[in-house]
């Protein structure tokens, strides 16, 4: 009896997610439609419909920039833009779209170059991910175990054993470390771009704390989300050419 319910509850459920998508894809070619026609502030709404609905894609974010950037939205267009090159469907119109919008806005931020081990974190993040690399660093710790195993049986007596095996289990737990650095970045520091037109980057979270330097529309700074946790409506950011700084939280919107 209690498998019967168990099934039913399994059926309704999946029901009720393909109804939802099924909803999700009716709002979306409606918000095509206005988009089409020229009525790009119905097709916007329809569009935050679904992203509201948590029913995201590439296709959803490009149409949403494309309808901000109509809009004359140019901020929120990039950060949009930004979010459709996450999914690799949208990735090239995503780009063609970024280069657009930065194109469009009157001040544009100095970026210093990354080092080259920040841009390494970065590359990780985005590809294989901390799982990923934590599971690279565990098979190489099991590879050593496994070779320890292989001479207890005498069948791993070769020249140089003690130095395979020392490297081999190093550069796993190196792996493993690096993994739980990743994992610590992405959890600490997030992007985000600036959707207002202007803001004032203050020295203390503070609306009457010295002003550092301005931020505006289009701006990609990185928020530490430690510093900023205990300080409601106000976020810690590195703005692009190295400067540090308080900013309000309203018209940022993280990536």
């Amino acid at each position: 009896m209690r498998s019967a319910h168990l099934l039913l509850l399994i059926v309704l459920l999946f029901a009720s997610e393909v109804r939802a998508q099924e909803s999700a894809q009716l709002v979306f070619d409606e918000a095509n439609t206005f988009l089409q026609e020229g009525d790009y502030q119905e097709a916007m709404n329809r569009y935050r419909k679904i992203h509201a609905s948590n029913q995201v894609s590439g296709a959803l974010f490009l149409n949403m920039g494309i309808a901000a950037s109509q809009l004359d939205s140019m901020g929120l267009a990039k950060y949009y833009f930004l979010k459709a090159a996450e999914f690799p469907t949208t990735t090239e119109q995503a780009t063609i779209g970024i280069e657009y919008v930065n194109s469009q806005f009157s001040r544009q931020s100095a970026q210093l170059p990354k080092l080259p081990w920040d841009r390494a974190i970065d590359s990780l993040k985005a590809g294989l991910g901390s799982d990923g690399v934590f599971i690279i660093g565990f098979v190489f710790v099991v590879f050593a175990m496994v070779l320890v195993l292989l001479k207890w049986f005498g069948m791993a007596n070769f020249k140089k054993f003690r130095t395979v095996l020392a490297l081999v289990f190093s550069a796993g737990v190196l792996v493993i470390v690096l993994a739980f650095y990743v994992d610590y970045v992405d959890n600490r520091y997030s992007e985000a771009v600036i959707v207002s037109i202007e803001k004032q980057v203050k020295s203390a979270a503070s609306e009457t704390s010295n002003l550092v330097s301005l931020a505006y529309e289009g701006y990609t700074v990185t928020i530490d989300n430690n510093a900023s946790m205990n300080h409601d409506g106000w976020y810690y950011i590195r703005l692009g050419n190295g400067q540090f700084g308080w900013i309000s939280r309203s018209g940022t919107r993280i990536l």
